[in-house]
């Protein structure tokens, strides 16, 4: 704290503190957010530092402890009025003020900067959410918008038109560390009379203006097959797919436990670990859907779970067996849950 108590000390309207650049930048990246927003309304030397993309990268990197459960829900009547909310992680991980223990935890309601039928999350990738738009039931064209609610900014991706009768569609949204760019995927069946239902999918890099198809048979023309755990035997009639720990993960079903597994070197199918088993006492093998959404340095794993029409969320000690629910807010109506980090990473490319 001295050393930023002596960086606004030093500090002129017109100019950055007489330090070098390198240590400022060092001393700001490691800042909340909310600060650095405030800070870059300063001075012109501010703003051009805290909006450069390579500090917001630097910045994401060093604030992996900076996240938070963003909840959505919306009424089961007609107009599907829709609300998102956040918790702050360290809420339910801290054991004195805890959503567990406490009822002075309250959450933050964020509010919609576009149309709040933008009100399914499809994913988030390093701050930036990804949701899609739940107007009807049959599906006409595509309605995708991706936000940084931590930096208020918004983009909505151009549309694409789907021929026929739509099915469903599916969104997948990720980034490519590769060619440093973001891609959003969708995947979506359609009637063709006499031929049935064909399967179709698009691909939108964020910084384009449009989808392109993806020719051929699905999965993407650039992939490639990884082998499942070797699971010692075990009969698994089902399999989850999920992040953990920046790594992939997968739940594997069991008729009587539920297994985590973590590849801890993408693609080396060597590199499958064992994280933690949930055994059927425990009661989420009854369950239709379970999502481990993230886990704690000390072994906790926060879940999410669910029966037909209600959700639920739980955290499970793998270390001790322990199994607790939260106190949160009743909400009446349908919920989907994300863990979303706080970044500068704007979807305004």
């Amino acid at each position: 704290m001295g050393t930023l108590r002596s960086l606004f000390n030093s500090f002129h309207p017109s100019r950055l503190p007489d330090l070098p650049l390198e240590l400022v930048a060092e001393i700001l990246c490691r800042l909340p957010v909310k600060l650095l927003l405030q800070l870059r309304c300063l001075s012109k030397s501010f703003n051009t530092l805290i909006s450069d993309p390579n500090f917001a990268k630097k910045h994401l990197r060093l604030s992996i402890t900076r996240r938070n459960l963003i909840l959505t829900y919306f009424d089961d009547t007609y107009d599907m009025k829709s609300t998102l909310i956040f918790y702050r992680l360290h809420s339910i991980f801290h054991p004195l003020r805890s959503i567990f223990n406490s009822v002075t935890v309250k959450p933050t309601q964020l509010h919609y900067p576009f149309d709040p039928l933008y009100n399914n999350i499809v994913g988030s990738c390093n701050g930036i959410l990804c949701l899609d738009k739940k107007d009807s039931n049959i599906v006409k064209q595509s309605n995708v918008i991706l936000w940084n609610p931590s930096i208020r900014k918004s983009k909505i991706l151009p549309s694409f038109k789907i021929q026929g009768e739509c099915g469903f569609v599916k969104y997948g949204f990720g980034y490519d560390h590769v060619n440093d760019v973001y891609k959003v995927v969708a995947v979506f069946s359609y009637y063709c009379g006499n031929e049935g239902f064909k399967t179709q999918g698009m691909v939108h890099t964020l910084g384009t203006n449009s989808w392109r198809m993806i020719h051929g048979e699905l999965p993407l023309p650039r992939y490639r097959r990884l082998l499942q755990p070797n699971y010692g035997g075990e009969y698994v009639h089902k399999v989850n797919l999920g992040v953990l720990r920046d790594c992939l993960c997968i739940l594997a079903c069991s008729p009587r436990v539920y297994s985590v597994w973590l590849m801890k070197e993408y693609g080396n199918e060597e590199s499958w670990i064992k994280l933690f088993r949930i055994p059927e006492k425990k009661g989420l093998i009854y369950y239709s859907y379970v999502k481990p959404l993230w886990i704690s340095n000390n072994g906790q794993v926060l879940i999410d779970y669910a029966s037909w029409r209600r959700t639920n969320l739980a955290v499970y000690d793998f270390k001790n067996g322990t199994f607790k629910k939260p106190l949160m807010q009743d909400f009446n109506g349908s919920m989907t849950y994300e863990v979303c980090s706080e970044s500068l990473i704007s979807p305004c490319f």
